[in-house]
């Protein structure tokens, strides 16, 4: 495998990952009630599909899922650190 290779899939990972949490972030911030205003005590008020144009479930889950997009691809830079580190360290 090649060691770039293995660095650049772990940072696209990691900028897609900062993408989906800003993007998830953006969304449930700008959620609102039936009156209109924005809500910022999400647990106050309980909100159905048809007074929000965006699910605050459907957000929340994808917070969760750059939270493990972004531990993978970290896991994955980090792994390709140690081969690179085995290989400087291996004689010749």
């Amino acid at each position: 495998m090649d060691v770039r290779s293995a660095y650049n899939s772990g940072l696209t990972g990691l900028q897609n990952a900062s993408a989906q949490l800003t993007s998830s972030s953006v969304n449930i911030a700008q959620t609102t009630g039936a009156d209109g205003r924005t809500i910022e005590n999400q647990e106050s008020v309980a909100l159905s599909a048809e007074q929000s144009p965006v699910s605050l479930t459907t957000e929340l889950v994808n917070l969760k899922v750059a939270e493990f997009q972004a531990k993978s691809s970290a896991k994955v830079i980090t792994t390709a650190d140690e081969m690179v580190g085995t290989l400087i360290n291996t004689s010749v």
